[in-house]
């Protein structure tokens, strides 16, 4: 089954961090399908009493420039697939006047899309913060964000392997189901199962392996490339950062909590998803829809 993922463009091609983080992180591409999305800001507005030959002249050569940006930016972002392995028939592009705002188009496309995942690259998640951190209008706010999440702000294209953060939620079963597809057929990568415990009140966390490991099995990744570690700590995203430095890992996968409404700004609403947020260095970031 192939594993369709939403690439976010942007026409800045020193910020292209979510493209070079899908190339490195497959080792078996064969099943992956890729759909690079560009949106095209709208050309400045013509009030009525400024339109004449020129004004309108001058709109038309903005909206074709900026086609044209977008156009370029796709091409970029098809060579650099294409150049690491990916073939033609696995990459498509999709190009859209904007509608609402760059996240705002992002979140429709990844919606009504249905991918497997939406990948931010760096500029990509400084757009999300600012959206997240000015509390845009309440109708952006209460946009579904019913998909995974690829956040990809500082990563090393070195690293490999998963670090699946357990816990007893219906966020995690989902984060652990869609690592056990991600990694299904591919090799590169094992996966880490930690369960950090507050010194208080230590947790046997057997059962959470057990479940994530039936998880992991039933998407066909074998048993024998899972780890599992405990970290007694109340520090919990004090403690992932620092497995996640330790291990080196290319991705670290969370859940998050299904709130009532499915607002935007509560995928990032518990305070550890937050701080890896703001301070994961080396590692992707995958939060659960």
């Amino acid at each position: 089954m192939n594993k369709h993922l939403l690439v976010t463009i942007s026409d800045d091609h020193t910020a292209h961090w979510g493209l070079k983080f899908v190339c490195a992180f497959f080792g078996n591409k064969a099943d992956v399908r890729l759909t690079l999305f560009y949106t095209a800001p709208q050309p400045p507005a013509v009030w009525a009493e400024e339109k004449n030959f020129e004004s309108l002249r001058r709109n038309d050569a903005s909206a074709e420039a900026i086609v044209a940006a977008g156009k370029r930016a796709m091409d970029a972002a098809r060579g650099l697939f294409l150049q690491d392995g990916f073939s033609p028939e696995q990459v498509d592009d999709k190009i859209i006047t904007r509608n609402f705002s760059r996240i705002g188009d992002i979140i429709r496309e990844g919606e009504t899309g249905l991918y497997d995942a939406v990948v931010f690259g760096r500029r990509g998640i400084l757009k999300l913060e600012n959206f997240l951190d000015k509390s845009a209008t309440e109708e952006m706010l209460e946009a579904k964000f019913a998909f995974p999440v690829w956040i990809c702000r500082d990563v090393d294209y070195s690293r490999r392997g998963v670090l699946l953060c357990v816990d007893d939620s219906e966020a995690f079963r989902r984060i652990a189901d869609h690592v056990g597809f991600i990694l299904q057929g591919d090799d590169a990568h094992a996966v880490t199962l930690m369960r950090v415990v507050k010194k208080s009140d230590p947790q046997q966390p057997e059962a959470l392996f057990g479940e994530a490991m039936r998880t992991l099995r039933e998407n066909g990744f074998p048993a024998e490339r899972v780890n599992t570690r405990v970290e007694v700590s109340d520090d919990v995203p004090g403690a992932i950062l620092r497995e996640a430095t330790r291990g080196r890992y290319a991705a670290v996968a969370v859940g998050r909590p299904m709130k009532r409404r499915g607002r935007l700004a509560e995928i990032f609403a518990t305070s550890v998803t937050m701080v890896l947020l703001r301070r994961l260095s080396g590692a992707a970031l995958w939060v659960s829809r």
